[in-house]
């Protein structure tokens, strides 16, 4: 096992606003990771980061690549949680941790209610993709994990 993000959608959810939202300001999040100098690659860690109209995919470049990050816009497998379903990516602490993230504070920003965040990793393990996220927007994001999870 390692370090591992976690994610929850109730199942057969949709919303392309949201979907449409969270691609652009992912867009935005790469854009300045990779100023910074996190190198990303796509599904395999090869090339640029991959965008279509139903999900995007991205991960470390070389390696700094791990598993790779992939986020639809539809809701299509089955749930393991009652309605909510379970999707999750190993980053092993690498420099594209960051962008995983910072993309996760992004989602629950948009998605609220309709999305659940967990990690291995506290809140303060999340403070690259944290930094990342106040220097994309602006403003710093809430965290998306319960008060136990950010106390612990």
């Amino acid at each position: 096992m390692g370090y591992t993000h976690y994610w929850y959608r109730p199942e057969g959810h949709e919303d392309r606003e949201a979907f449409r939202q969270l691609g652009t300001d992912a867009k935005r999040i790469i854009t300045e990771a990779e100023r910074i100098g996190i190198r990303l690659g796509n599904w395999d860690g090869e090339g640029e980061p991959e965008f279509t109209e139903l999900d995007f995919a991205l991960n470390g470049v070389g390696e700094e690549a791990h598993e790779s990050f992939r986020w639809t816009s539809e809701v299509t497998r089955e749930p393991v949680d009652g309605e909510w379903v379970f999707d999750f990516t190993k980053t092993a602490y690498k420099p594209y941790d960051a962008v995983v993230t910072a993309i996760l504070l992004r989602a629950k920003h948009i998605y609220g209610d309709a999305v659940r965040v967990e990690s291995d990793g506290s809140w303060d393990d999340w403070t690259m993709g944290r930094n990342l996220y106040e220097l994309t927007f602006g403003m710093a994001p809430e965290s998306p994990f319960s008060r136990s999870e950010v106390e612990a």
